[in-house]
């Protein structure tokens, strides 16, 4: 497969998860994923929302929903959580992971941090340190990330240019497709939202002899 594959993906989304998980495939085989960090819940309050029996049981259906999608030899650890972030901070940081080489390293982890171990990524603090360490491994030339590992600002966006303009191309490109559904796979100019997106993922996923 010489097609780029475009997901966008948002790291509060069950399916998203479910989507990054058989990113990793095309991944392992080679094969370009570029994975495109956007809000599909852009209006969340900024500190997130703590989420109430009722909101607990839609995102447990949403999950269940997930695994009926399961393939016999994927593995799906997610469990509900108590809170729904904002991701604007998450995305930012991740942005700048791509631009220093670690994006899918980065990927996995705010997935695995979130679903499997409730961890809040929407917060500054809190993704500062998580994603310190994947950052330095990284080869940005800005000191704050090389030197520190610092990812996202204070205000809850990138530390450079470079990512910031990555993060306003997601966006448009996103807004662009008339769609708010996350994940969304673009390949070869024809686009598969949602569940189309997961089940073309999982149509086209190499086997393990492909890697």
């Amino acid at each position: 497969m010489s097609a780029v594959i475009a997901i966008y993906g948002d790291f509060n989304c069950p399916y998203s998860y479910l989507a990054s998980v058989r990113a990793d495939a095309f991944v392992r085989a080679g094969i370009a994923v570029d994975w495109r960090g956007v809000e599909h819940a852009a209006s969340l309050p900024v500190g997130g929302q703590r989420l109430d029996d009722d909101g607990k049981r839609e995102v447990a259906d949403e999950l269940g929903s997930v695994r009926q999608l399961l393939t016999p030899d994927e593995e799906f650890a997610a469990a509900t959580p108590s809170t729904l972030p904002n991701t604007a901070a998450a995305n930012a940081g991740y942005a700048e992971a791509v631009g220093s080489g670690v994006g899918h390293d980065v990927r996995r982890l705010l997935f695995d941090a979130y679903w499997t171990r409730g961890t809040d990524i929407g917060s500054v603090d809190v993704l500062r340190s998580m994603l310190a360490a994947p950052i330095r491994r990284g080869r940005s030339p800005a000191f704050p990330l090389r030197e520190a590992g610092f990812a996202v600002s204070t205000n809850r966006g990138p530390i450079t240019t470079a990512a910031y303009r990555r993060l306003t191309t997601w966006r448009r490109d996103f807004a662009e497709l008339d769609t708010s559904t996350t994940p969304t796979v673009v390949v070869d100019g024809t686009v598969y939202v949602g569940v189309e997106g997961l089940r073309w993922l999982a149509a086209h996923r190499p086997h393990p002899a492909a890697a």
